[in-house]
């Protein structure tokens, strides 16, 4: 009977069902066939809400600073009522779920959790769950279940039903750690201060001496880390008297219990308050399931929540801190977090340094979070991405990481930044930063190779937002199809691992495969838009306080408005006076335990081949796709004093 169901879905001859779009395996990995229908699972389904648009006009209202509506938030409870199905509405779900053995539950008004087994799951969605593996050569352990045809649901519930929470559903092997279930942004790490002759305390401090000159000079050795007061300094936030005092930002990524220990002691060494009492809360897992562990994640991410709760603290350093893990729930994924910020905290910025690209339904469950957020009060901040190079199956289009290109989210991408001795920014252009290894005979600098930069660009199947109107150009957001596209992303900030920030932690001592209990408190020094978003929700911490404590909410349109005006610089790329690129020598360690000199190129661009159809994120003047709007000055803060 079950097979005979998902024939005829696959078939593509079922015209009382609806497909949920991009829930097929795509992947080129090994089909090891059906999995055994008796196999327990777990689902999410994610509903939608009573009306999209009287949702999405409300959101907009309360975020225009040109509408009557502008900062009238409402309360979770009144946007529960406003916009959740009604109970008629959730039992015919519910029957549907129910009619195929299915065990049903709602966690809250926004979907409905499933258990079961897969037999039961592949009669409600008309498919076959298959199990899928890696080839052994590639060395990527656990084992992934999805069909090979979309899910489908009733089509008289394909107005209801948005999508559900995780497929493939990734199943660990015991003792191996497996692909990520989720993808971070985190860029490699660079030691920080360790050996204090192999880097700078600020820009041009020491020379590489003993290496070979570039371009008949010698370079200087990259920073060792800014600290967060470098920062602040050098783009003028220290000046306006703000601390982040009575905001509160929300990071979402697991964390170790230690964090509130390592950023104290992070916070002595590099010349930041510590936390008060009650400063930090922690949240181990949104929903009660257990915390990642470091060898299914739960590693990276702890070296990410570290990023960025210092991020957030060094910038605003009277913030107060919710720190939220991620679900290792059968079905969970990323809107468990994003639900908990709204339903159980005061946040009203929201930092995620996490990168997806949801399927088309799953993405609707996505947009109406972000608008009930812009209703609460609460803006999200996503990272645009690392390496950000990916062109899309349509056609011509530089894709961003795929829950930044929201309309509906603030794209933070990055830069890379110089601070001179006197605390004061020297330059700052984009993030694309090429690295040339010292030749074997050390007598030379080898051919430039691709180290990564900010991702940026068009954002799929997005039209253009009101709030880019007139601002963003035609060249980046005009499509194929004659119309107009978001474009990402909105503002930068610091993010070149060769001019990050200065990070410490237990977690940095750690790895995926050995015991935490053996970890202890290092540094290093980070960078990535994992970085920048945090550090950029510190902004906005500094900007609300300045505007009263007043809430942004979705803070895009407020800062548009600002376009071209002194609150944000406009950052473009950057030569030395001789016309050459900036360069630096960062040393990085290596396998051996030794230290290994790279030579970086501040060129503003990555290095990869560029065709015709294709073209990486550039920096220019005005808007461009690697730091959007520019990067914030000491006069956006300014700018909302009494506002």
């Amino acid at each position: 009977m079950t097979l005979t169901i998902a024939g005829t879905a696959a078939a593509g001859a079922a015209p009382d069902r609806v497909p949920l779009a991009g829930t097929k395996m795509t992947w080129g990995i090994v089909d090891k066939g059906p999995v055994p229908v008796d196999t327990p699972v777990s689902e999410t389904v994610y509903l939608a809400v009573k009306d999209p648009a009287a949702l999405a006009r409300r959101a907009k209202e309360v975020s225009d600073p040109h509408s009557p509506g502008y900062g009238r938030f409402l309360g979770r409870e009144q946007i529960r009522e406003a916009n959740r199905l009604d109970h008629a509405q959730v039992d015919r779900v519910r029957a549907w779920l129910t009619g195929a053995g299915l065990n049903v539950t709602a966690p809250d008004w926004r979907h409905l959790t499933v258990t079961g087994t897969f037999g039961q799951l592949n009669a409600a969605f008309a498919v076959t769950f298959h199990d899928y593996v890696f080839p052994p050569e590639s060395g990527i352990k656990g084992h992934y279940l999805a069909p090979p045809t979309d899910l489908s649901v009733p089509a008289e519930l394909g107005a209801l039903v948005l999508g559900v929470g995780q497929v493939p559903i990734l199943v660990r092997d015991a003792g191996q750690a497996a692909a990520p279930r989720r993808s971070a942004e985190r860029r490699p790490h660079l030691d920080a201060g360790a050996a204090a002759q192999q880097c700078s305390q600020y820009w041009g401090q020491r020379p590489a001496t003993g290496l070979p000159p570039v371009n008949g000079a010698t370079p200087p050795l990259a920073p060792c880390g800014y600290t967060p007061q470098q920062l602040r300094h050098a783009y003028g936030l220290d000046s306006r008297g703000v601390t982040g005092a009575g905001q509160t930002v929300a990071v979402v990524a697991s964390s170790m219990d230690t964090l509130e220990q390592d950023i104290n002691t992070w916070s002595d060494r590099v010349g930041t308050q510590r936390l008060r009492p009650g400063q930090l809360t922690r949240v181990p897992s949104p929903d009660g399931s257990p915390p990642e562990k470091p060898g299914d994640g739960g590693y990276g991410a702890m070296i990410e929540a570290t990023i960025d709760a210092e991020a957030v603290h060094g910038i605003a350093p009277d913030a107060n801190i919710v720190s939220i893990g991620e679900s290792t729930a059968q079905g969970g994924n990323l809107l468990a977090g994003l639900s908990y910020a709204l339903d159980h905290t005061d946040a009203s910025i929201v930092s995620l340094s996490l990168a997806n690209d949801p399927p088309p339904g799953l993405r609707q469950a996505f947009e109406q979070i972000y608008q009930e957020g812009a209703l609460q009060g609460v803006g999200f901040y996503f990272c645009t991405g690392d390496g950000g190079f990916r062109p899309n199956d349509t056609g011509g289009d530089w894709m961003m990481n795929g829950y930044a290109g929201s309309s509906w989210v603030t794209a933070v991408g990055g830069t890379s930044v110089a601070i001179g001795q006197d605390g004061k920014r020297i330059w700052e252009t984009g993030w694309g930063t090429p690295v040339s290894d010292l030749s074997k005979d050390g007598t030379s600098w080898e051919q430039m190779h691709s180290e990564g930069g900010t991702g940026g660009g068009r954002a799929t199947g997005q039209p253009q937002p009101w709030y880019q109107h007139g601002v963003v150009p035609d060249r980046y957001a005009a499509t194929p199809d004659g119309h107009r596209g978001r474009v990402g992303p909105d503002v930068a900030f610091d993010a070149d691992p060769a001019t990050g920030m200065v990070i410490g932690g237990t977690p940095l001592n750690g790895s995926p495969d050995s015991d935490p209990s053996t970890w202890h408190y290092t540094e290093h020094t980070f960078g990535g838009t994992s970085l920048s978003t945090p550090l950029f929700a510190g902004v906005q911490a500094l900007a609300q306080q300045a505007r009263g404590g007043k809430r942004f909410g979705f803070a895009n349109p407020a800062l548009y408005q600002r376009a071209g005006t002194p609150a944000f610089r406009d950052v473009t790329a950057y030569r030395l006076p001789s016309g050459d690129p900036a360069t630096a020598v960062l040393y990085r360690s290596n396998p051996a335990g030794g230290k290994t000199p790279e030579l970086h190129h501040f060129l503003a661009t990555q290095w990869v081949e560029k065709t015709d159809e294709y073209q990486p994120p550039e920096v220019g003047s005005g808007f461009d796709t690697e730091t959007g709007l520019g990067t914030p000055t000491g006069a956006y803060l300014s700018s909302f004093n009494g506002h």
